[in-house]
């Protein structure tokens, strides 16, 4: 069945996403409400960005407190009418919600681009948390029914859009204007890669196209036996992707398999790929497979069912661990060497968000790297463990 057809079921902006992960959930459960948070950081690794449904937040990595808004003087500023200090809180107030659920793009030292559910950029003056252009800019305002649904890839001059109903749109930064757009037969739900001018981008459609990032023409596709909702690794002239044909390919930048290997379950993120050429990636059974990819092949070096669910967020290789969270409410610590668990940490919420690693320095007052695990859950939003040991250090509560 063709996504146009299926556009008159849309009922809203949430409603796409619940259609069509429902749509794509015949063999596996998913959540009833399909919202994930996107979790990045800001200010040179200074702040935690925090985009979820109707808000964003800037949290501090020391504690997981919200930042607080400061004058130009350094003062906090505070509610004229409470004295409660102001924090960084943005939230478009419209029925139905403005909703983000993306990294943000920066524009300069204090103006960060917010791309919407409803395909709308907003501009934010980071100092003040306050929106600039409060109706947004719409793309491909000819369409009510295709949606944002992943990270947009931002260039100098050039943004280049994911959109749910099929197309891939590149819009000029600096006016919005459309420079070309490319039709896939179903939606695209992941952010596409730019290597060397090419830019690729997958597809519910089952396909991997390579497109030239100049002018959009197709330069050509690979069928991957099942729908992809993922961005692909790229290294040393090739491409790691999975897709819900319950394979994970390796494919040259000429468009050619060179590899694939089976997985239990559908891939649903992307992979992690190690400095010292090992690959990892999960399925939606709770698999973990490590691959050595060296060569031109992959070669397996264990494989383990090492959650109950889903496994959708992409590892996360620190030197000999690997850390991998998963619907089923944990987050486990894994030896890289034999896939053995070394410890879980249970979390309230299911994790669906890519996890995010904050480093110490001169302006980041923790004593070791921290890993951020966001949940669906509102009282553990976004969880700090330290990367080593797993303690945990601090809950954000929506």
């Amino acid at each position: 069945m063709k996504s146009r057809l299926m556009a008159s079921k849309y009922q809203g902006a949430v409603a796409v996403l619940v259609l069509l992960l429902l749509l794509l959930a015949s063999c596996v459960p998913l959540p009833l409400d399909p919202r994930w948070a996107s979790v990045s950081l800001v200010d040179n690794g200074q702040e935690i960005f925090f985009a979820s449904h109707d808000h964003v937040t800037l949290i501090d990595p020391v504690d997981g407190s919200l930042v607080e808004l400061r004058d130009s003087s350094g003062n906090v500023r505070v509610d004229s009418e409470t004295g409660n200090a102001l924090t960084w809180r943005v939230q478009i107030q419209a029925n139905p919600a403005t909703v983000f659920y993306y990294q943000p793009i920066t524009i300069d030292a204090n103006t960060l681009l917010l791309p919407s559910f409803s395909r709308r950029f907003y501009e934010v003056d980071v100092e003040a948390a306050r929106i600039l252009n409060p109706e947004g800019r719409l793309i491909n305002a000819d369409t009510d029914t295709s949606y944002i649904v992943a990270n947009v890839l931002a260039t100098d001059d050039t943004l280049y859009v994911p959109l749910s109903e099929g197309d891939v749109t590149a819009v000029n930064r600096d006016d919005y204007s459309e420079r070309w757009k490319f039709d896939t037969e179903f939606g695209v739900w992941a952010e596409p890669l730019l290597v060397d001018g090419v830019l690729y981008v997958t597809s519910l459609d089952h396909f991997l196209y390579a497109l030239d990032a100049d002018n959009g023409d197709m330069l050509w596709k690979i069928d991957l036996q099942g729908a992809v909702a993922s961005t692909p690794v790229y290294a040393d002239g090739y491409l790691y992707v999975g897709s819900f044909g319950r394979k994970l390919f390796k494919i040259a930048s000429d468009g050619t398999i060179a590899a694939e290997f089976e997985v239990k379950n559908w891939v649903w993120g992307s992979p992690a790929l190690a400095s010292d050429n090992m690959l990892y990636v999960g399925d939606a059974s709770g698999w973990v497979h490590a691959l050595d990819v060296s060569g031109r092949d992959m070669r397996l070096v264990w494989e383990r069912q090492v959650a109950e669910r889903a496994i959708r967020a992409t590892p996360l290789v620190a030197d000999d661990k690997l850390v991998v969270a998963s619907r089923d409410h944990n987050a486990y610590w894994l030896s890289r060497d034999d896939g053995n668990e070394l410890f879980r940490r249970e979390l309230v919420g299911e994790v669906l968000a890519d996890m995010v690693v904050v480093e110490p320095g001169e302006n980041v007052n923790i004593p070791e790297p921290y890993v951020l695990i966001s949940t669906m859950a509102n009282d553990e939003a976004l969880v700090a463990f330290t990367l080593e040991s797993g303690e945990r250090r601090w809950a954000y509560r929506h």
